[in-house]
């Protein structure tokens, strides 16, 4: 802001002081306006805006300290500064003057040079404010723009939320559909099988007839995991039914149920380290379908004759469950993309590996557990469970 650019008013009922004023501000280079009482002043102030305002104490009808209070009840004369002149020295009105809102004062008769300082000095401090007023008033601005993007972005991504759970239960729902009409004409196919394996047929039909039962069970394996997933994702843990289970038993269940396999391997099944006096919490039907799941991928991937070892300790705030094997271990692909489904090689697609690794991992989320995959240090897929004590 240059000096013609600031605009002061001088306020005296005495002409020869305004006239001396004006010729050395203007002289400064300032714009100026001249009142000869209270009222005028007022009248002034209401009309234009001034950076800057020099007005005397002593005047009649209405005196400097009035004419301050009345200009300073309107908010935006709140900043504008006010230098008193006065011819009053005394510390009781200088303090006066400052409580009513002023910025400074001068002492008649003044010093030139000092008024034109304590002048530029105010209009400078007031540029200052106005400057840094535009600066807050245009980071307002901005901060609500940015506060107005973010609430659109926030709504679009809570649009697009409700847009996924839509898709995600439809998704499950089709599972559901799907799993359901699989079952309907297998559970005939699986019993007209078990017919047919009950009747003499010629060696070439009954060795057809047992591929075809065991891509069935497979199919049905693949249903029934597809359902608990399904199940799993819409409930969550409202579908389980907590209680306390003992951990050697409900793994010696899921090993009887795998016998066949087993003993068709000659496997051994390593229970060396598994204590009969550990319990989890845990709903038992879905507990039993995640260890099933890991057991017999250890059982596929297990070389005839190998070993399959199931430990179970207790820690301070866990019960943790390893399983291993002593086949090859997981490939890379499996340990990086993990629990997510279908995630199986090429070589496996005839597995629903994907689908097994995938439902217990949701098993274990249900029950706030943990499972991690890893490779041995001297080979074989290890799977770990660790459950809470308290779910």
């Amino acid at each position: 802001m240059k000096k013609a650019d600031s605009k002061i008013l001088i306020v005296d009922d005495n002409a020869k002081n305004i006239q001396l004023l004006a010729q050395l501000l203007s002289n400064g280079g300032y714009n100026l306006e001249a009142a000869m009482s209270g009222a005028e002043a007022l009248e002034w102030v209401e009309e234009y805006e001034f950076d800057l305002i020099l007005l005397d104490i002593m005047m009649p009808g209405m005196d400097g300290f009035e004419v301050c209070d009345k200009i300073k009840l309107n908010k935006k004369n709140k900043d504008l500064p006010i230098i008193f002149l006065t011819a009053k020295t005394d510390v009781e009105s200088i303090t006066l003057a400052f409580s009513k809102g002023g910025y400074d004062y001068l002492t008649k008769p003044f010093n030139a040079e000092e008024l034109l300082a304590r002048v530029h000095t105010q209009i400078e401090l007031k540029k200052s404010k106005d400057q840094l007023k535009e600066v807050n008033h245009w980071l307002e601005e901005k901060v609500a723009e940015r506060t107005k993007e973010l609430k659109e972005s926030n709504e679009e991504l809570a649009i697009a939320k409700i847009e996924l759970e839509v898709l995600d239960n439809a998704k499950t729902e089709f599972l559901k559909i799907l799993s359901h009409e699989i079952r309907t004409p297998l559970n005939g196919i699986m019993g007209g099988l078990e017919l047919l394996k009950d009747t003499e047929l010629p060696e070439e039909t009954a060795d057809f007839i047992t591929i075809l039962d065991e891509s069935v069970k497979r199919l049905e394996s693949f249903s029934l995991a597809a359902l608990d997933i399904s199940q799993i994702r819409a409930s969550g843990s409202e579908i389980l039914t907590m209680e306390n289970l003992k951990v050697n038993q409900l793994l010696n269940s899921c090993i009887e149920d795998q016998l066949s396999a087993i003993n068709q391997k000659n496997l051994n099944i390593d229970l060396s380290e598994l204590p009969d006096d550990i319990y989890i919490t845990g709903d038992q039907n879905f507990t039993g379908k995640c260890f099933t799941n890991i057991i017999t991928n250890a059982i596929n991937f297990s070389p005839d004759n190998g070993t399959i070892t199931i430990k179970a300790f207790e820690k301070d705030d866990s019960i943790d469950i390893i399983i291993k094997d002593q086949g090859p271990g997981f490939p890379a692909h499996i340990l990086r993309t993990r629990f997510q489904p279908f995630a199986v090689g090429k070589e496996h697609l005839d597995e629903i590996k994907g689908l097994g690794l995938n439902l217990a991992k949701l098993i274990m989320d249900a029950h706030v557990g943990e499972i991690s995959l890893s490779n041995g240090s001297d080979g074989g897929a290890v799977v770990s469970l660790k459950f809470k004590k308290e779910c």
